[in-house]
């Protein structure tokens, strides 16, 4: 399914635009959000390449804010976001972070980057082959090689090595002495890199969802080792009671059955075949850590495929974006705004650079290398590959990813830690920087203090969650920062697909009653899904909603318009039945039901879509995050899907 992508207002100057040598910074000029303090934008010249051998220089974008200020404060230190991807743009986004990071910003100032090829930076890495609507599109030998050569020489400039080089010129550029470093998964590589190099700058680090900096893992096996755990919290205090008794066994016996044929809805109505490799699945539980309402199915979907009916897995991989089809038509010119939020070709060039491989540069490039790769993968035993075969895991780490890619591993030294305040966030339900990886980095940090937070996936900032501002709060005091005790906003587990209409009652009536009812609640969860997996929370929107087209698990459709209201077409989510839409009145839906088990006839169900309240107790999330989404917290990509699919 092709991912769409909101407007922006983005320029972009082609694949590799850069600066004349002689350039320097431009003078700052009031920008974005005034509202929440003084906002100016500037560009830093930095050199492409600081050995020289290729020419020319780049225009970093920075924006810088006062919070709660209007003129100009005269200030020696400031808080340094970095965003992650690798390749993630920061500046479109930094007035959604001073409210997550007000405690860290009373006397400094916030200052965003979107490093070098990202964002509005001069030189943005756009590389169309590679911004696909699904992960496992980048891992294409043709692709890669096509977007090195758009780079040409510049290719390996763009490791944490230079990135760090120039955050040391930013910070020289806004007069700053000491920074405090934010970063969010992989800014938190490039933020304990700069502190690394720079100690004697740096006043303290706070790292979300940490990335290990030693090259211990450069596979990051710990993610595979991770998801059983995870698998098992989100059936915690038994949310999984008539799912499953073991997700992780069922996610077992998947994986011995893998890759699995099923079908799904190919875009124009008519179910297509398709398989579902490990690839795919992983991908899949992946998404799982940052769409609470994805991990929230996730034990139904494996249950039915650990029993042999694998079409609830495949239509959740097909309506989240990790599954796509060989037909699905995607508009090159998505790529450049989606290279605009998260450059895929600057994640590729930057961790080709940063992650220790078994090849140097000597290594020739494609099949040499990839054997290289999976001859370290193998070696590894299987209990460290969390269970996974070496050659179902290559694709998804930097040994497949970057065989292809022309140039070799930086493999700088990483000096010690500094001895600063170091407050290390972690979700407990994290599988891509997982709790393993944050105990590891806290490790290694002098004093570091580690919050562990409940039911809580990839990046804890912006979650919402009362016990990450408090610990902010007491890290800006110099305090302990004290423990997340109860977990909220913890969504429940899907209940597993019907088999038939025969288990939802008794009677003819009661059955087609909650075959309609069952179909709509199906129909908003998987709504939910997909307008969580569109929104990257980067892009701005300067237009109306769009209707989004979801299929049903066994046939059918369900629309949501731009306004918000639901419709269904012959949707069927219990086998051998179908469920179309005949109108409401805003309180409840009239719906046609039809099938085999049950009276057929018209029937008036709930209409989720009602209230917020109804809407929420669909997706079986907690009522606290209605007033998030009614008043449009920062950050928080759940609330956003929630607000997009209400009324009002």
């Amino acid at each position: 399914m092709p991912r769409r992508v909101r407007p922006l207002l983005v320029a972009v100057l082609g694949a590799l635009a850069l600066w004349p040598a002689g350039s320097a910074s431009a003078a700052g000029y009031a920008c974005g959000d005034q509202g929440v303090g003084r906002t100016r934008c500037t560009r830093v010249a930095v050199p492409v390449d600081r050995t020289g051998v290729v020419e020319g220089r780049v225009g970093l974008s920075v924006r810088t804010i006062q919070a709660g200020q209007r003129r100009r404060k005269t200030r020696r230190e400031a808080v340094l976001f970095l965003a992650g991807g690798p390749g993630q743009a920061a500046t479109s986004f930094a007035s959604e972070l001073v409210p997550e990071l007000r405690p860290l910003l009373r006397r400094r100032d916030l200052v965003t980057v979107d490093t070098r090829g990202t964002g509005r930076s001069t030189d943005l890495i756009v590389c169309p082959e590679l911004e696909t609507g699904a992960f496992t599109g980048i891992s294409s030998p043709e692709s890669l090689r096509s977007c090195a050569r758009r780079l040409g020489p510049t290719a390996d400039r763009y490791g944490t090595t230079d990135v760090v080089a120039d955050l040391e010129a930013v910070r020289v550029a806004g007069g700053y002495d000491r920074l405090l470093l934010v970063g969010v998964s992989y800014g938190t590589y490039t933020a304990q890199r700069y502190a690394a190099a720079h100690p004697d700058r740096v006043s303290g680090l706070v790292l979300d969802s940490a990335v290990d900096v030693t090259g211990d893992d450069p596979y990051s096996l710990a993610t595979y080792r991770a998801i059983p755990t995870s698998l098992s919290a989100v059936c915690r205090r038994g949310a999984c009671r008539g799912v499953t008794r073991t997700p992780s066994a069922d996610l077992t016996r998947v994986r011995a059955r893998l890759p699995i044929a099923a079908t799904v809805d190919g875009g124009e109505g008519r179910r297509v075949p398709t398989t579902v490799d490990a690839t795919a699945l992983l991908t899949l539980i992946q998404t799982g850590d940052i769409d609470p309402i994805v991990r929230g199915a996730l034990p139904s979907v494996l249950r039915r495929a650990a029993q042999g009916d694998a079409a609830p897995l495949a239509r959740m991989a097909r309506e989240t974006g990790v599954l796509t089809l060989p037909g699905d038509d995607e508009d090159p010119a998505q790529g450049v705004a989606n290279a605009a939020a998260i450059s895929t070709g600057s994640y590729i060039a930057t961790l080709c650079r940063d992650v220790r491989l078994p090849w140097t540069t000597a290594t020739p490039v494609g099949e040499a290398r990839r054997q290289a790769a999976l001859a370290a993968l193998s070696a590894r035993s299987d209990r460290a590959r969390g269970g996974w075969s070496a050659a179902s895991l290559l694709d998804l780490t930097p040994g497949g990813l970057c065989a292809e890619w022309p140039t070799g591993p930086d493999n700088a030294p990483v000096g010690p830690a500094p001895d600063v305040p170091t407050l290390v966030l972690s979700g407990q339900d994290d599988v891509r920087t997982s709790p393993e990886e944050a105990r590891r980095v806290a490790r290694r940090h002098p004093g570091a203090q580690l919050l562990s937070v409940p039911a809580q996936g990839h990046s804890v900032l912006g979650a919402g969650r009362g016990c990450v501002q408090g610990a902010l709060r007491a890290f800006a005091k110099g305090r302990p920062v004290g423990r997340c005790r109860v977990p909220s906003a913890i969504p429940s587990v899907a209940p597993l697909p019907p088999r038939s209409a025969a288990e939802l009652g008794r009677t003819g009536v009661d059955r087609a009653r909650a075959v309609g009812t069952a179909t709509v609640v199906d129909a908003v969860r998987t709504l939910a899904m997909r307008v969580a997996s569109e929104d990257d929370g980067l892009t701005i929107s300067f237009e109306e909603p769009e209707p989004i087209r979801v299929a049903g698990l066994r046939s059918g459709h369900a629309i949501l318009s731009g306004e918000g209201d639901l419709s269904l077409e012959r949707m069927g989510f219990v086998p051998d039945t179908a469920v179309t839409t005949r109108g409401g009145n805003g309180k409840t839906i009239r719906v046609r039901v039809d099938g085999r088990g049950l009276r057929p006839g018209v029937y008036t169900v709930p209409d989720p879509l009602r209230s917020g309240e109804a809407l929420l107790e669909a997706l079986g999330l907690d009522p606290s995050l209605l007033e998030a989404a009614r008043s449009g917290l920062p950050g928080s990509g759940l609330a956003r899907t929630v607000a997009r699919l209400l009324r009002d």
